[in-house]
């Protein structure tokens, strides 16, 4: 083995792995690497027992032929790969440049052996007919691979339903497209069967209906808007709030009306989480419009009795309540019968920054997060609302926009309680709307300090002017005389 031959082997050794890293067409270097182990194999042949070992000469050329498809491989990387990486060359191209090196490669051995080239063309026509013939099908994958890629259509990351085949587009090559499946599998198929086939590449912006049925006994324009308030209130994930979500009723059935939630889907191949998502937000929603979905069965279901949950208590949890602990037991029991049990699933809003409201909530169970949104739009948590812990005060008392927002952690289930349920009661204690003022500046300054990273003396001085001012605006949102 020349000398020569072993320093380029070595050098191309090095290069393949020093650009396995940055390199993007890591098949290349594979090539490159398994013609470099096909020359070390020729190498090896001068130690073979001298009546089988080939002539020097043809095994020098075998030796040079493998280094340099080694060669046209790693010039591909470092040219195309790497310095021309911003160019974006179609990929049919790269192909067509490798295979030409091929080619060259190929021809320089057969000159080098002593083939004569002309008389191979002169009498090659049965030839190349007999082998056209033999490659009809990978010459048609090929074309169809030069199509996909002047027309740009397909890219890696779509998600394309061919036959019965889908998945997102991992590669195209020449000869074949792969697609990887939602259960991981690999699908490699040929060029020449997507091309001839009908193929859909879903958008990244997918209407889908999600249906659902209600009895007859519900009123159809509450549920719909219902659905429609719940899934726009915030957002889902894997569905768009533009196009914003629709309810429709489509059909009437022999025992139900079928409606269907019509969503625009984001995340191609990962329809089934974003429905699932819509679905739990779904059945919230008519829960806390009083319109339950029932099930519709004729199956016999045995099951063993289970002890039921503890119910919480309203009037210990009013009871508890700072805003509220001037009461005696018969006030908190009349304000206990105005409290409405809600739920809301994770990741669902409850109140909104900027929006009116004249309701408090309790947290009954889960978590809720407490976010503030600064004027520069930055939005940050500043508290999060536990069992006993209750939000929303301000508005309740004060008519007032929500200064901030309040989305479920978990699922949270909570009372909410209105200005009806209150007006009788504040009305009747001159002393209740000067405490509650007091509580909720107290409260009013700890959220200052958090939003504006306030110093205790000013926050405390802060307090004591808002306290004068929330007890203003309590008396007239509740119409109460002020104190002579």
């Amino acid at each position: 083995m020349h000398d020569s031959l072993i320093w380029l082997a070595a050098t191309f050794l090095v290069l393949t792995v020093a650009l396995w890293r940055p390199a993007i067409e890591r098949s290349r270097l594979r090539a490159s690497g398994f013609f470099l182990v096909l020359w070390a194999v020729t190498g090896l042949v001068h130690y073979l027992p001298l009546p089988y070992r080939p002539q020097d000469k043809y095994s020098y050329e075998i030796a040079v032929a493998f280094l340099s498809l080694a060669g046209v491989q790693l010039a591909a990387v470092l040219i195309l790969d790497i310095a021309l990486r911003k160019i974006h060359f179609p990929k049919f191209i790269n192909e067509v440049l490798v295979l030409a090196g091929y080619l060259a490669v190929v021809v320089h051995f057969l000159v080098n052996i002593g083939v004569e080239i002309s008389n191979i063309v002169t009498g090659s026509a049965v030839v190349t007919a007999v082998i056209g013939f033999a490659l009809q099908e990978m010459l048609g994958n090929i074309a169809g691979g030069v199509a996909l890629e002047l027309e740009n259509e397909i890219h890696p990351g779509d998600f394309v339903t061919a036959g019965e085949a889908s998945g997102w587009v991992q590669h195209v090559r020449l000869r074949h497209t792969a697609l990887k499946t939602r259960n991981g599998d690999l699908v490699i198929m040929p060029n020449s069967q997507l091309t001839r086939s009908t193929f859909t590449i879903s958008s990244k912006l997918h209407r889908h209906y999600i249906p659902f049925s209600m009895a007859y006994s519900q009123n159809p324009q509450e549920v719909i808007e219902a659905v429609e308030f719940a899934l726009r209130l915030s957002p889902i994930p894997g569905v768009a709030n533009e196009p914003i979500p629709r309810c429709v009723l489509q059909k009437m059935q022999g025992d139900a009306m079928q409606y269907a939630v019509v969503v625009y889907l984001t995340e191609p191949g990962h329809e089934s989480i974003a429905i699932s998502a819509t679905l739990v937000r779904l059945s919230f929603a008519l829960h806390r419009a009083g319109l339950p979905v029932k099930e519709i069965t004729t199956v016999v279901e045995m099951f063993k009795d289970e002890p039921q949950a503890e119910k919480p208590d309203p009037v210990g949890l009013l009871r508890r309540t700072p805003i509220l602990r001037l009461l005696d037991d018969p006030d908190l029991i009349e304000l206990a019968s105005y409290l409405s049990p809600l739920s809301f699933a994770p990741g669902e809003s409850i109140i909104r920054q900027g929006e009116p409201g004249d309701s408090m909530y309790f947290v009954v169970a889960g978590a809720a997060i407490i976010n503030f949104r600064s004027p520069d739009g930055t939005e940050r948590q500043v508290s999060l609302m536990e069992p006993g812990d209750f939000f929303g005060e301000a508005s309740l008392l004060t008519g007032e926009i929500r200064s901030a927002s309040a989305m479920a952690k978990t699922k949270v289930d909570c009372f909410r309680l209105d200005k009806k349920g209150l007006q009788h009661i504040i009305a009747n204690r001159n002393d209740l709307a000067e405490d509650m003022s007091v509580v909720m500046a107290h409260r009013q300054m700890e959220l200052s300090i958090v939003r504006e990273r306030l110093d205790n003396e000013t926050a405390r001085k802060r307090e004591a002017e808002n306290q004068v001012q929330l007890l203003a605006r309590i008396r007239r949102f509740f119409e109460i005389p002020s104190a002579r």
